[in-house]
Parts: C-alpha cells; structure tokens; sequence
C-alpha cells in the first residue's frame, strides 16, 4: 500500500535529460516519489489515494524565487506610481500602522491561497513577522525559505535591527527539523541596512549554512546613489563587504555592469528576476540572458501582490519570455523551455533546494501540480513548453501535492477555507481606505 498513485499521466518531468513520459505512472509514499514510469509495471500496488490523471499536465510545482506574500492585503492600494515614492509614501507608512501579526497572518495565508490555486508550490519571501508566516505555511502545507527582514529603523516586529537579527537565529535553530520551511536572514537592501548590519546578516546566514536574502540594484537611484555615496556599484559595495561569501539570493540585479555580472559569477550568487514588478514601477529590464551566459544561476519570482497585483507564476513566466526578447532585440532569447526550467528545477537551484524538489524523479519530495490541458485555449498541442509559458493560466491548475500531501484537488482547497480569510482580508482594506480618507480630510 502507497499514498498516492497518479495515473494515465502526461508527465513532464524537467529532470536533466528534460524526459517526457506521454503515458507513465507516478507512485508516492509518504512524502517521497518512488516510481516514475510505465502503469503496468506497478498495476499491484494499491494506494490510499489514486489520481486519474487522464487530461492533465503532471508537472513539478512552480517555485516562486521572491515575494512578500502577507502584502497580499495591500493589492491594488497604490497602483501606478515610481518605486520611491510608492516605497516611501505608501507602503512603509500603511505597514507601521497596519502591519500587524494578526494582519500578516490573514495576508499570507490570502498569499499562499492564490500561489497555491496556480500551482506555486515553494516560494521565498522577505517579511515581517516570520514566525506567523511559518505557522501559516505549516498548516496550508506549502514550502517555503522565509526571509526574517531587517531594517536599519524601527520595523514592525522589531524596534532595532540587532533584535531582528537574534530572533532570526532563534528561529532557525526552532525549525531546523522542519522539511518544508526554512529560517533565513534577509536584510532589505544596501541602502536600508548599513555595513554592520548587513554583515552580521551574513555571518549569520553562513553560521547556518543557509542562504541570505537580499534586495540587491533594483532601480536607477539606488544605482547612482550608491555610486555617488561609496564611489562603488551596489553589487560591488556589498562585495567589498564580504556580502557574497556564502550563499546569496540577490532579488532584482535590474542595473548590472559587467564587473558586477563578473563579481555575480565569481562569488556565485543567485539571481531572482521579477519582470512584472520591475515594469510596473518602471525600474528597468534585468539582463537576464548576459547573466545566464555568464552562467549565473537565474530564477523568476512575483515580488508583492503591491508592485505586481498578482501571484501568478504562469504570468510571469510569459512576461519573462516576452520582455527579454524584446529587450534584446531576438525573438530566440531565453526559448520556453529556458523559462519553465527558471521556475522548476532551475529555481530549486537558486534557493538551493535542487536535491529536494524542482523535477520528478525517484528520491525527490512530491512536490507535483496537474494542470487541465483539456480546454479550448490549450488545443491542439505542438510543444508543451511552448503552451505552459505562452498559452497556460494559473486557474487552469486543477490539482497541487506538496511533500506528498494533496493540498489542493480538483480545484478545491483541502486543508483551509478560503471565505473567512477573503473576508478578514477585505475588512482590512476597509480600514485602510477608512483612514486614508481621514488623513487626506486633514490635510
């Protein structure tokens, strides 16, 4: 007896040679894929769980490189404005008065909700509050590398960055046994933190062995600013700072010269690119195929539901496709199987979970998603990784196992109830406009 046996499966399994298995079986016990292969060969092995899969995509879960999911409950509250001002008028003053624990519980829960539903099944986040944020992760089962953020002033869960940095290793230390969530330290950025600050994040990070991450050249300003200010580029200020000796996730890495892809792929640190955000507050294009061909490992991530208003992974998967081609003037850059590689198995390289999950293969943790190719806009089928990054949405995710755990079937969430948190989110919202109106009245 297994737990689950999926059946009638096309299956994509993005392992090295990129095998496609048109009609296989897959077999899970526990937490762990045991088979991948022809259905006849297991027909003797019954299951708790079987999964007709006969229509459906089976697919490795999508991993979301960079986000903040608990901002979830700011979407749509300060749309179509540059990243300064958005940062400086809108978001860091609603958090001081509203980033609550209570509140980021009921945005990342709303977060992980929509990653789930299109089929997201890892992400890494920076936030506040992480202890709340991994009890939610634990219950709606999900992975994910949480980023303990740390701020030079006073945040909204620590009144000094020095007591941020001390809960950081209390909590890597709670949930070290913990197989899906994952403590790491996550200083802001260069401009946010200063030099003790953001080494003592990395003394940290390699005291643990785990990544750091960190929000690194994401526009213009904070390029020149840090010129002006160190006479260095922000990649080369955080070098000369020791910053990349361990293991580095850089988010952004919008504006790049070529010392600093050098340095990138000197020090190997992994990038995390978010095209969609990065257009919405015009902070410019990371060049992502100079920085793949200096084999810099590159991976894809939403950001906020702020700066992008969704968490889509098949989104930003085509954006992706689309931006970069255009930007270089080829239509043959970063092709769909590049791209489907940066959210599979290419991103478990960048969070450094590859020996874990990112493909389907026999050891790995069952980290699976079947997605309904059964539908008008997905037919006829030439290439599947053309339809993934080109054609596929994230409603068309019909089923999500994490760990081995079904987490979503058949479109329906199994282990929460997604109206109450719709509900408690909207009444934030509520407060929140409530009290904009009252600031404007006053002015």
């Amino acid at each position: 007896m297994i737990s689950i046996k999926i059946t009638n499966a096309y299956i994509l399994t993005m392992n090295e040679t990129f095998q496609i298995i048109e009609h296989g079986c897959i077999c899970i016990e526990n937490n762990i894929i045991t088979y991948i292969g022809d259905e006849l060969a297991v027909s003797h092995l019954e299951a708790h769980t079987v999964i007709d899969a006969q229509g459906n995509l089976v697919m490795p879960g999508l991993i979301n490189g960079h986000t903040h999911a608990a901002m979830s409950i700011y979407k749509g509250m300060a749309d179509d404005m540059p990243l300064k001002e958005w940062l400086e008028h809108h978001i860091f003053p609603t958090e001081s008065e509203f980033c609550t624990k209570e509140n980021v519980e009921t945005g990342a829960r709303l977060g992980i909700m929509e990653m789930i539903m299109s089929g997201t099944t890892c992400f890494a986040d920076m936030y506040y509050f992480t202890p709340t944020i991994a009890e939610v992760c634990k219950q709606m089962g999900i992975r994910a590398l949480l980023g303990q953020a740390v701020l030079d002033f006073k945040a909204p869960d620590f009144d000094t960055p020095v007591q941020a940095i001390e809960a950081t290793k209390e909590l890597i230390n709670s949930t070290v046994q913990n197989s899906c969530v994952q403590i790491i330290p996550a200083p802001h950025s260069p401009y946010t933190c200063n030099a003790g600050i953001l080494q003592q994040c990395r003394k940290l990070a390699n005291e643990y062995n785990v990544p750091l991450h960190i929000h690194v050249s994401e526009t213009i300003v904070e390029y020149n600013t840090s010129l002006a200010t160190h006479n260095l580029t922000p990649v080369q200020y955080l070098n000369s700072l020791g910053m990349f000796d361990g293991k580095t996730i850089a988010a952004h890495c919008v504006y790049i010269s070529d010392e600093d892809r050098n340095i990138l792929a000197e020090k190997r640190v992994h990038v995390v690119n978010n095209p969609q955000s990065n257009m919405k507050l015009v902070s410019g294009i990371s060049p992502v195929p100079l920085l793949l061909q200096a084999n810099i490992p590159v991976c894809l991530g939403t950001d906020s539901s702020v700066s992008n208003n969704s968490l889509d992974m098949f989104q930003e998967m085509k954006v992706a496709a689309l931006i970069h081609k255009l930007n270089q003037s080829d239509a043959s850059v970063l092709p769909a199987r590049d791209i489907v590689y940066m959210c599979t198995r290419g991103a478990a390289k960048v969070l450094g979970i590859d020996n874990k999950v990112g493909s389907i293969e026999v050891g790995k943790q069952a980290d699976i998603i079947l997605v309904n190719i059964n539908q008008p806009h997905l037919v006829p089928l030439y290439s599947i990784y053309s339809h993934i990054v080109y054609a596929m949405q994230g409603h068309d995710v019909d089923t999500v196992i994490i760990n081995g755990v079904i987490v979503y079937l058949q479109k329906q969430f199994q282990l929460v109830d997604p109206l109450e948190t719709m509900i408690d989110a909207q009444m934030i919202a509520n407060a929140i406009m409530l009290r904009k109106s009252e600031r404007e009245q006053q002015q």
